[in-house]
């Protein structure tokens, strides 16, 4: 197996005697805990599939996860600080132990949302994202423990269980910050959750695409305008085009299957509505680029509304 740039896995030919790799430990127990979340958020159900799509952040338009994790994050840094303030002078400094207590608990109830969140998210990656995936997560998850175990000790405690408290948090806060930084190397290393059509140039006038008695209805066609491609929906007398790259993952949306209007990508089943290039249901949290068409001299031709 391979990679597509997407990452979704493709099939490769391989020599007939050449065994075939046994899947590591840690890729069973993503395989295990990937099931589990999408029977979880419904990721295997029919259509619309809205509390996927909620997760997802695709009623936000952004994904939803990143935007939740600067809360947790920074309660947290929050609480360390006030954790110093006491340390160094705890009997003249006992407001600060308070304020790391509500700062702390502030931090686990949001690290709990970006944990559902991101486990929605982690559950539609594969290969070297989703390994990664899985150790930003576990480490989120550390931190959170951490600081659960920590809000439960300064509540009503002597000094002493109070210090641990703030040791536990101080380990948080690195457990958290090494989950920062691999979650930003999924990102801008790997591409997790990037807009695949952010980048898509769109040409300034109308481009022959194909020949109108070539084009049948209610089937979908893959062409090419300014060297972007585009898919292409005939229903009746009307036409529709979207960009072909799902911007979720990378997916062809030409090789995905048509509900009515609406298509959806043959990877991660993001669908998008050939209309307005909307997204109707998650992972995907980004419209496509659509492209107005035109019939001129038998020929259809299309050209990017909005340019590029």
């Amino acid at each position: 197996m391979s990679e597509s740039p997407g990452g979704t896995p493709t099939e490769v030919s391989i020599s007939s005697d050449a065994p075939e790799p046994a899947p590591s430990s840690l890729d069973r127990l993503s395989d295990g805990l990937q099931s589990a979340i999408k029977v979880l958020i419904g990721s295997n159900r029919k259509p619309p599939r809205r509390f996927k799509s909620l997760l997802h952040g695709t009623w936000l338009g952004h994904p939803l996860h990143p935007a939740i994790t600067d809360v947790p994050l920074a309660a947290w840094l929050i609480t360390a600080l006030f954790d110093v303030i006491w340390l160094v002078a705890p009997a003249a400094n006992g407001w600060a132990a308070q304020a790391a207590l509500v700062t702390a608990a502030v931090g686990v109830l949001a690290g709990l949302a970006a944990f559902v969140t991101g486990s929605a998210d982690w559950s539609d990656t594969y290969g070297p994202e989703r390994r990664v995936g899985l150790y930003h997560g576990l480490l989120n998850t550390l931190a959170i423990v951490l600081f659960a175990v920590s809000v439960i000790l300064r509540l009503g405690a002597p000094a002493h269980e109070a210090a641990l408290a703030a040791v536990l948090g101080f380990a948080g806060v690195v457990s958290v910050s090494v989950a920062a930084y691999l979650g930003g190397d999924m990102v801008f290393h790997k591409g997790t959750q990037v807009n695949h059509t952010a980048w898509e140039a769109g040409g300034e006038d109308y481009e022959p695409v194909l020949a109108l008695a070539d084009v049948s209805d209610r089937r979908l066609y893959r062409v090419t305008a300014a060297g972007v491609p585009v898919v292409l929906l005939r229903m009746g007398d009307q036409f529709y085009a979207i960009s072909a790259t799902c911007s979720h993952a990378g997916g062809p949306l030409d090789e995905g299957e048509l509900q009515g209007d609406v298509v959806q990508c043959p990877w991660h089943g993001s669908r998008f509505s050939m209309r307005t290039g909307h997204v109707r249901t998650g992972p995907a949290t980004m419209a496509q680029p659509r492209y107005a068409v035109r019939v001129q001299g038998g020929m259809i031709e299309v050209k990017r509304i909005g340019g590029h």
